[in-house]
Protein backbone atom coordinates (compact mmCIF):
# COMPACT_ATOMS: atom_id res chain seq x y z
CA UNK A 1 0.00 0.00 0.00
CA UNK A 2 1.20 3.37 -0.89
CA UNK A 3 1.74 6.21 1.49
CA UNK A 4 -1.08 8.12 -0.19
CA UNK A 5 -3.53 5.30 0.40
CA UNK A 6 -2.42 4.98 3.99
CA UNK A 7 -3.00 8.68 4.50
CA UNK A 8 -6.41 8.50 2.81
CA UNK A 9 -7.41 5.52 4.98
CA UNK A 10 -6.08 7.28 8.03
CA UNK A 11 -8.02 10.44 7.18
CA UNK A 12 -11.15 8.43 6.45
CA UNK A 13 -10.82 6.62 9.78
CA UNK A 14 -10.26 9.88 11.60
CA UNK A 15 -13.31 11.35 9.87
CA UNK A 16 -15.46 8.37 10.86
CA UNK A 17 -14.12 8.56 14.40
CA UNK A 18 -14.86 12.27 14.49
CA UNK A 19 -18.41 11.64 13.25
CA UNK A 20 -18.89 8.91 15.84
CA UNK A 21 -17.67 11.21 18.62
CA UNK A 22 -19.93 13.99 17.31
CA UNK A 23 -22.85 11.56 17.21
CA UNK A 24 -22.22 10.46 20.79
CA UNK A 25 -21.88 14.09 21.88
CA UNK A 26 -25.16 15.01 20.14
CA UNK A 27 -26.98 12.12 21.81
CA UNK A 28 -25.51 13.01 25.20
CA UNK A 29 -26.48 16.64 24.68
CA UNK A 30 -30.02 15.65 23.71
CA UNK A 31 -30.30 13.30 26.69
CA UNK A 32 -29.12 16.05 29.02
CA UNK A 33 -31.60 18.51 27.47
CA UNK A 34 -34.42 15.97 27.86
CA UNK A 35 -33.46 15.38 31.50
CA UNK A 36 -33.43 19.13 32.18
CA UNK A 37 -36.82 19.50 30.47
CA UNK A 38 -38.28 16.66 32.56
CA UNK A 39 -36.85 18.15 35.75
CA UNK A 40 -38.14 21.60 34.82
CA UNK A 41 -41.61 20.24 34.10
CA UNK A 42 -41.56 18.35 37.37
CA UNK A 43 -40.57 21.47 39.31
CA UNK A 44 -43.27 23.50 37.54
CA UNK A 45 -45.89 20.86 38.34
CA UNK A 46 -44.79 20.67 41.98
CA UNK A 47 -44.90 24.48 42.27
CA UNK A 48 -48.35 24.54 40.71
CA UNK A 49 -49.61 21.88 43.14
CA UNK A 50 -48.07 23.72 46.09
CA UNK A 51 -49.68 26.97 44.97
CA UNK A 52 -53.07 25.26 44.65
CA UNK A 53 -52.71 23.77 48.13
CA UNK A 54 -51.68 27.14 49.55
CA UNK A 55 -54.69 28.80 47.96
CA UNK A 56 -56.97 26.11 49.41
CA UNK A 57 -55.47 26.44 52.89
CA UNK A 58 -55.76 30.23 52.69
CA UNK A 59 -59.37 29.96 51.58
CA UNK A 60 -60.19 27.51 54.39
CA UNK A 61 -58.44 29.68 57.00
CA UNK A 62 -60.30 32.74 55.76
CA UNK A 63 -63.62 30.92 56.02
CA UNK A 64 -62.82 29.78 59.57
CA UNK A 65 -61.74 33.30 60.55
CA UNK A 66 -64.95 34.73 59.09
CA UNK A 67 -66.94 32.16 61.06
CA UNK A 68 -65.08 33.00 64.29
CA UNK A 69 -65.71 36.72 63.67
CA UNK A 70 -69.41 36.07 63.04
CA UNK A 71 -69.63 33.94 66.20
CA UNK A 72 -67.89 36.64 68.24
CA UNK A 73 -70.29 39.29 66.92
CA UNK A 74 -73.25 37.07 67.76
CA UNK A 75 -71.90 36.35 71.26
CA UNK A 76 -71.38 40.05 71.94
CA UNK A 77 -74.89 40.89 70.77
CA UNK A 78 -76.28 38.10 72.97
CA UNK A 79 -74.27 39.36 75.95
CA UNK A 80 -75.66 42.87 75.43
CA UNK A 81 -79.19 41.49 75.26
CA UNK A 82 -78.68 39.36 78.38
CA UNK A 83 -77.29 42.37 80.25
CA UNK A 84 -80.30 44.47 79.28
CA UNK A 85 -82.66 41.71 80.40
CA UNK A 86 -80.94 41.54 83.79
CA UNK A 87 -81.15 45.32 84.18
CA UNK A 88 -84.84 45.37 83.45
CA UNK A 89 -86.44 48.60 84.59
CA UNK A 90 -84.03 49.26 87.45
CA UNK A 91 -82.53 52.69 88.05
CA UNK A 92 -79.31 54.07 89.47
CA UNK A 93 -75.67 54.62 88.53
CA UNK A 94 -74.84 50.91 88.33
CA UNK A 95 -77.71 50.43 85.91
CA UNK A 96 -76.47 53.33 83.79
CA UNK A 97 -73.00 51.74 83.66
CA UNK A 98 -74.52 48.38 82.72
CA UNK A 99 -76.56 50.04 79.95
CA UNK A 100 -73.41 51.80 78.72
CA UNK A 101 -71.61 48.43 78.68
CA UNK A 102 -74.51 46.80 76.81
CA UNK A 103 -74.42 49.60 74.21
CA UNK A 104 -70.67 49.18 73.82
CA UNK A 105 -71.02 45.42 73.36
CA UNK A 106 -73.70 46.01 70.76
CA UNK A 107 -71.53 48.53 68.89
CA UNK A 108 -68.59 46.12 68.80
CA UNK A 109 -70.91 43.37 67.59
CA UNK A 110 -72.21 45.54 64.73
CA UNK A 111 -68.67 46.67 63.90
CA UNK A 112 -67.52 43.05 63.58
CA UNK A 113 -70.54 42.15 61.46
CA UNK A 114 -70.13 45.03 59.02
CA UNK A 115 -66.36 45.29 58.57
CA UNK A 116 -63.84 43.09 56.80
CA UNK A 117 -60.61 41.93 58.42
CA UNK A 118 -58.69 44.35 56.22
CA UNK A 119 -60.77 47.29 57.48
CA UNK A 120 -60.47 46.13 61.09
CA UNK A 121 -56.69 45.82 60.70
CA UNK A 122 -56.50 49.33 59.23
CA UNK A 123 -58.51 50.71 62.15
CA UNK A 124 -56.31 48.92 64.69
CA UNK A 125 -53.12 50.22 63.06
CA UNK A 126 -54.49 53.76 63.02
CA UNK A 127 -55.50 53.55 66.68
CA UNK A 128 -52.12 52.16 67.70
CA UNK A 129 -50.30 54.90 65.79
CA UNK A 130 -52.44 57.60 67.39
CA UNK A 131 -52.25 56.14 70.93
CA UNK A 132 -49.14 53.95 71.25
CA UNK A 133 -48.87 53.97 75.06
CA UNK A 134 -52.56 53.35 75.58
CA UNK A 135 -52.30 50.47 73.10
CA UNK A 136 -49.43 48.94 75.08
CA UNK A 137 -51.50 49.18 78.25
CA UNK A 138 -54.53 47.56 76.61
CA UNK A 139 -52.36 44.78 75.15
CA UNK A 140 -50.77 44.15 78.57
CA UNK A 141 -54.19 44.06 80.22
CA UNK A 142 -55.58 41.56 77.70
CA UNK A 143 -52.38 39.49 77.96
CA UNK A 144 -52.83 39.34 81.72
CA UNK A 145 -56.51 38.34 81.36
CA UNK A 146 -55.70 35.65 78.78
CA UNK A 147 -52.88 34.31 80.95
CA UNK A 148 -55.26 34.05 83.90
CA UNK A 149 -57.98 32.42 81.79
CA UNK A 150 -55.69 29.86 80.20
CA UNK A 151 -53.62 29.08 83.29
CA UNK A 152 -50.49 30.97 82.33
CA UNK A 153 -49.38 31.23 85.94
CA UNK A 154 -48.30 28.35 88.11
CA UNK A 155 -50.64 27.40 90.95
CA UNK A 156 -49.11 26.59 94.31
CA UNK A 157 -50.86 24.46 96.90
Amino acid sequence: MSDQMKRDNSQEGAHRGSEAIENVADRASQAAKDAVDRASNSVKQTAKEANNQLQQVTHDARQRADQVKANAAQSLAQAAQNLREQIGTSQGPAVQQAEYLANSLEQVSKYLETNSFEHIEKDIRTTIQKNPWQSVGVAAFFGFILARLFGGGSKRR
